[in-house]
């Protein structure tokens, strides 16, 4: 289970704000869609894992927290415009969208399908598009807004037998900085988190001597936790980072700097 601890902090770093958070339902969009609760947002949960989903809302309605749960296929337009349209007509607003949604298949361009292609791209990138989309719309109505793109550091560099993984992470970099440069006269600032290697549900079904030769890899010679990278979001998503639009912000233990 994600573990998240309150801020000692006592401002709330996002009261009064509505943010939706794709994929909320484990890992790391668990854990920022708790953070936000904690830190006053008003949140809305979209996962197509109705059990993961309803679990994450369970759990911030335990700690006092404000949030509703909004079934969603990511990959496909009228999902995402219902995402944003239930935001908006339970909390009136859309002020945060955190793009997190994303999966890989570990196969060279050769080996991988065109059904498999389309999978990813469709999962990691286009996703990024449509939720962007609705969201921004409704950004423009109301005077600004603020989205975070969740990349990796496979949007920064090669991997092998990952093709299609990272160019849709590159394209997510991509992708943000151009509605930074479009959006910014909206008053809607985009910036993207590209995490290193993180402890998640996912990385417990590897086995542990697969992943000991990444958790030396960078600097601090482990795995972050999702809250380690949620706390990265946080500071985008709140009026501290008021001058930072169009960033990439590299949360990885130091790994692109060996």
């Amino acid at each position: 289970m994600t573990q998240v601890t309150r801020s000692s902090n006592s401002r709330l770093r996002l009261e009064g704000k509505v943010a939706i958070v794709t994929g909320g339902g484990m890992g790391l969009g668990q854990a920022t869609a708790m953070l936000f609760a904690d830190e006053g947002a008003k949140v809305v949960v979209a996962e197509i894992n109705r059990e993961a989903g309803e679990d994450t809302i369970a759990k911030i309605l335990s700690r006092g927290g404000k949030a509703f749960f909004v079934p969603t296929d990511v990959r496909r337009a009228t999902d995402a415009e219902r995402m944003v349209t239930e935001a908006v007509g339970r909390f009136n607003r859309v002020d945060v969208l955190v793009n997190n949604v994303g999966f890989q298949i570990n196969k060279n361009v050769v080996d991988m399908t065109e059904e498999e292609w389309d999978s990813v791209l469709d999962t990691n990138l286009k996703s990024m598009f449509l939720c962007s989309k609705y969201a921004i719309k409704q950004m423009r109505i109301q005077g600004g807004g603020n989205i975070i793109c969740i990349s990796s550091l496979s949007g920064l560099v090669g991997n092998g037998l990952q093709a299609s993984y990272n160019a849709s992470k590159h394209g997510v970099i991509g992708l943000a900085r151009c509605m930074a440069v479009d959006h910014a006269a909206d008053h809607i600032r985009v910036n993207v988190v590209c995490p290193g290697s993180m402890n998640t549900p996912l990385t417990l079904t590897v086995p542990e001597e697969k992943l000991a030769p990444y958790r030396k890899a960078n600097l601090l010679k482990r795995f972050a936790e999702p809250i380690e990278v949620a706390y990265t979001i946080l500071h985008l998503a709140s009026e501290e980072s008021s001058f930072v639009t169009g960033a990439v912000f590299v949360v990885d233990g130091g790994f692109t700097t060996v």
